[in-house]
Formats: C-alpha cells, structure tokens, sequence
C-alpha cells in the first residue's frame, strides 16, 4: 500500500461512505477500511466548464409624457 496525503478522498464502494484524511499517519502501509472491504480512492473528475449564462438587457427607462393643464 502508498501512504496517504493530507486531502486525499476515499470512498466505501458498499455504502458510498466518504472520508478525507485530515492527518497524515506515519505508517508505511495503511489501508482504510469500510464494510469489511478497502476503501477506493476518489479520483478527481475533469469539470466540464460552465457557460456564461447570458444577461437579458435592462429595459430603458419609459419617457414620462407630461399632460398639458386646461
């Protein structure tokens, strides 16, 4: 086994159990372990970028018509 890095993220694949390690052991082989089984780990997904959500343009400001006095 490697040893574990501060932030890496593990998953239980039987009951999607997630933990991040916080602080690193000094243990030469460490093996984390959920449901009896080695948990994997989580491998980080390549984000899709966002798209810009397009802004609707403000609305002039109507002309206030005046009424004439009789």
């Amino acid at each position: 086994m490697v040893k574990k890095k501060k932030g890496e993220k593990y998953e239980c694949e039987e009951c999607g159990l997630v933990i991040v390690v916080e602080e690193v052991c000094g243990c030469d082989d460490c093996l984390v372990v959920c449901c009896e089984a080695p948990m994997s780990k989580v491998v980080k997904k390549a984000s899709a970028k966002k798209k810009p959500v397009a802004k609707k343009p403000k609305a002039k400001p109507k002309a206030k018509v005046k009424k004439k006095a009789k």
